[in-house]
């Protein structure tokens, strides 16, 4: 948590640090053409996402700085003080983070609240992709046949039994702050998890902390490919506990207003996306070791959004 809060404090006083000009920012010209900001989160899905964005816009004669962030708070941060142009956002978290409204629970309501609540601000949100990168509960596969345990009732049901010992739940830092998070989990489900019992971890290494047995159990991304590869079972959510997060290409008004062209390849992409595509690229990342740019090089040329050499 310290590590979180000194690093906004950072962002802000470099925030603070900008000359009026840059606070309004536009699309700058170069001798090679456009060059535009784009911004991700701390994770695979995200870098790919970046990534794809990137060859696509230099396709079309953009020049392009790549910016990684820690999380959700501190890329929005960057992005209303326009240090970033463009990232990846993911409908829900505009909605119970940014927008303070609580989770939405059907897909496309979702998009369309967190689309005009942000034009409002300057901030447009291109078409939505088709893949929903949700939040889940993971365990191993041999531990949940064994104990009964196919959904998330079962799991509750089984530690709230004092006759099973304490079972031990990882999270990232980010989960344990959200509206949506663990506090909402624990309201849903009627369960209670101690402060023993929580490892907070990077998001990367989530499923890892459940294959290695560090955890029996972990709060992570259902497009995860190491899920399938670690041998683990998403328990399923029969009470809907985790809402829809669909992600969409978010863009500054003021860059499309100078030049509409960058929203035609970015709403290609995400019309192209799909979870099952999204898993597969996430494998060849992380658990195959692909280089992200080569994988993300691959996916546009094999869809036709980018020419074969």
């Amino acid at each position: 948590m310290r590590k979180l809060i000194c690093f906004i404090g950072c962002l802000l006083l470099l925030v603070a640090c900008q000359s009026e000009e840059n606070k309004t920012k536009n699309v700058v010209l170069s001798s090679e053409g456009p060059t535009i900001t784009l911004g991700s989160k701390a994770f695979t899905e995200q870098y790919l996402l970046m990534k794809m964005t990137a060859l696509l816009l230099m396709e079309k004669g953009y020049e392009v700085e790549e910016v990684r962030f820690l999380d959700s708070p501190s890329i929005r941060e960057a992005f209303v003080h326009n240090i970033v142009d463009l990232y990846w956002e993911y409908t829900n978290t505009a909605k119970i983070i940014y927008h303070k409204d609580g989770p939405g629970y059907d897909a496309m309501e979702a998009y369309q609240f967190v689309k005009k609540e942000d034009e409002k601000k300057g901030i447009i949100w291109l078409d939505k992709s088709k893949f929903n990168s949700s939040w889940g509960l993971i365990m191993k596969k041999s531990f949940a046949s064994e104990k009964g345990i196919t959904s998330v009732s079962d799991l509750v049901s089984y530690m709230n039994n004092d006759e099973n010992p304490s079972l031990k739940m990882a999270t990232n830092e980010e989960y344990l702050m959200r509206e949506d998070g663990l506090d909402h989990l624990e309201d849903v489900y009627n369960f209670k998890v101690n402060q023993n019992q929580l490892l907070a971890v990077d998001s990367e290494l989530l499923s890892l902390a459940v294959k290695e047995e560090r955890v029996q159990v972990a709060v992570g991304m259902v497009t995860d490919s190491r899920i399938e590869d670690y041998d683990l079972v998403i328990l399923q959510d029969n009470r809907m506990a985790f809402p829809p997060y669909d992600a969409a290409p978010v863009v500054q008004k003021t860059i499309l207003e100078q030049d509409s062209e960058i929203r035609e390849p970015l709403e290609a992409l995400a019309r192209t996306i799909t979870n099952e595509e999204m898993v597969h690229l996430n494998y060849r990342v992380d658990v195959l070791h692909q280089d992200v740019g080569k994988v993300a090089k691959d996916f546009l040329q094999q869809s036709g959004l980018l020419p074969d050499e």
